[in-house]
């Protein structure tokens, strides 16, 4: 029933998130910016997302579409949704987030300002199952100066999936999510990668978003965490500009998995992995790590509601907490 080409298109994956997906449609449908098309993606869920979703679609006829798939992944599931969406803008949004009503808005008058800039995106509130708020986290965007190609690869900071948004000429020209991720994570870093070698990446320093962390320790995903962000570092290393910058990606990769293995009260485990970080390249980051991991008191572990990541495509692995 679509005639009008929109200006944005929503990618809006789903597999079994009947829970939050209602929330997740009414803060699209309540953008300010109302110039937008929604692309669900049911990808083979089990329970009532389908139907949630479909009820939406025929609720907002000339606003909603569904695609109903096969579960090949969250990977496969966004690129189905771009492939689909005919905007002129993409944005993100997972069915168990929700944007803020400026969201669209404030991103795309950006990207209308500024033809040079790929990607803009934003900062995130936490919440817990219930929508309690769990803080926002000090942002270093605005106070880094360094080529964000630089920032992204080092993991010194992330692109939070729910704001991001960006043009589809940025993704005619570097190509969808590479599959070759899917099911592990970093298919979001390695887009934003493509694109940070190519064009500008803007952060907007306001809110946008409420991402929503929630289901199981992801504790014994780690092994697939760091398989694919091993996959990222090998990937941008073969090229000019990563080529230079592999040794310290490499260490920063198992300094983070470090992090999240102590924010998991696994400390032997973070022991390994800052030691091999400090193998790769001996720095003070991964001396701190291993230091902190045999002295510092166990942490308390976070209650299941809130565990430190989500988990939207079983058996995928989305890029969560720390957008790996």
């Amino acid at each position: 029933m679509m005639t009008h080409t929109p200006l944005v298109s929503a990618i809006v994956p789903i597999y079994n998130g009947e829970r939050f997906l209602a929330e997740a449609l009414d803060s699209a449908l309540a953008q300010t910016l109302d110039d937008i098309e929604i692309v669900v993606v049911d990808d083979g869920s089990t329970d009532a997302s389908a139907a949630i979703a479909d009820r939406y679609a025929r609720q907002y006829p000339h606003k909603v579409r569904v695609i109903h798939q096969a579960n090949q992944g969250l990977c496969h599931a966004r690129n189905t949704a771009l492939a689909a969406a005919r905007g002129t803008y993409f944005a993100l949004l997972d069915a168990d987030d929700a944007w803020l009503p400026h969201h669209l808005a404030d991103c795309v008058a950006l990207l209308e300002s500024q033809p040079d800039i790929a990607l803009v995106h934003a900062d995130i509130e936490r919440v817990d199952v219930n929508g309690a708020s769990l803080g926002r986290n000090d942002r270093l965007w605005d106070r880094m100066h360094a080529d964000p190609f630089h920032v992204l690869y080092l993991r010194h900071e992330h692109v939070c999936c729910p704001t991001a948004v960006f043009r589809r000429a940025a993704i005619e020209r570097v190509g969808n999510f590479d599959p070759q991720f899917n099911r592990l994570g970093c298919e979001d870093r390695d887009l934003w990668l493509r694109m940070a070698d190519v064009a500008r990446i803007a952060f907007i320093n306001d809110l946008h978003a409420r991402y929503r962390l929630h289901g199981a320790n992801m504790s014994s995903n780690f092994g697939k965490m760091l398989q694919a962000r091993l996959r990222l570092v090998a990937k941008f290393g073969s090229t000019a500009r990563g080529q230079r910058l592999r040794r310290r990606a490499l260490a920063a990769a198992h300094c983070n998995l470090g992090d999240e293995l102590m924010d998991a009260a696994r400390r032997r485990a973070a022991f390994a992995a800052y030691a091999r970080a400090f193998m790769v390249l001996p720095e003070s980051t991964a001396v701190r790590g291993m230091l902190r991991s045999l002295l510092k008191p166990h942490p308390r572990r976070l209650p299941a509601d809130i565990a430190p990541a989500k988990t939207a495509h079983p058996p995928a692995l989305q890029d969560a907490r720390r957008q790996a």
